[in-house]
């Protein structure tokens, strides 16, 4: 069983910018990383200064050769478990059976998005299925925009989305909204359609709008 001074779990950036940091400063460090980011999907990264509109995959090829030329290690795969080793360690158990050890673990395995159950959804998620409006506004601004909503909250997420575009829509279903979520949207001119939206639809592999379970 092989030993560092820390194992990271997770090679995303915040992964990669410990590893860097901690390479640095003369720590023997592996990154155990399963090669899934959570922004695979999209063809381009916005919002990053002096990397705004580079694919995903090139920042983080930029980042584990920086992390490797000052000695960090990568290895992949997915840690499926974890154990404290002796009084100050922790062991890391690797989903092909592999174990290593480390005097510290730092864990990076960020968010995890949890898709509503909409036929269609997935397949155009970080294409024109979005969810951040400051990652991906500007590249839809001034088209006809929909806000999946499930909840009052939903609703200011709406008007934010209202900042890069005039035509936008409320999809919530019936009975969620309050008088007051009403005239906060309608006075940010945000229009709403109540109901349950059954599938989104596509045309020529383009997102042209969403059916509701009503027709």
């Amino acid at each position: 069983m092989s030993s560092s001074d820390v194992v990271i779990i997770g090679g995303g950036a915040a992964g990669l910018s410990a590893a860097l940091v901690l390479s640095r400063a003369r720590r023997t460090v592996l990154v155990v990383d399963s090669g899934t980011p959570r922004h695979a999907p999209a063809p381009h990264m916005h919002g990053f200064l002096t990397r705004d509109g580079l694919p995903p995959a090139e920042l983080l090829a930029a980042g584990r050769d920086e992390v490797k030329g000052y000695g960090g290690e990568f290895l992949d795969g997915a840690a499926t478990g974890l154990a404290r080793s002796g009084q100050s360690g922790f062991g890391v158990l690797l989903s092909d059976g592999r174990r290593i050890s480390a005097r510290r673990l730092l864990v990076a395995t960020g968010l995890r998005d949890e898709l509503p159950d909409i036929p269609g959804l997935a397949a155009r998620w970080a294409r024109d299925v979005l969810h951040c409006p400051y990652c991906h506004g500007y590249e839809v601004r001034d088209r006809r925009l929909g806000v999946l909503g499930g909840s009052p909250e939903s609703g200011r997420y709406a008007q934010t989305v209202r900042q890069w575009a005039d035509d936008v829509v409320f999809y919530v279903p019936a009975g969620v909204l309050a008088e007051l979520q009403r005239s906060e949207l309608a006075a940010r001119a945000v229009g709403i359609v109540e109901g349950t939206v059954k599938r989104v639809l596509v045309e020529e592999d383009r997102l042209c709008g969403v059916e509701l379970d009503d027709g």
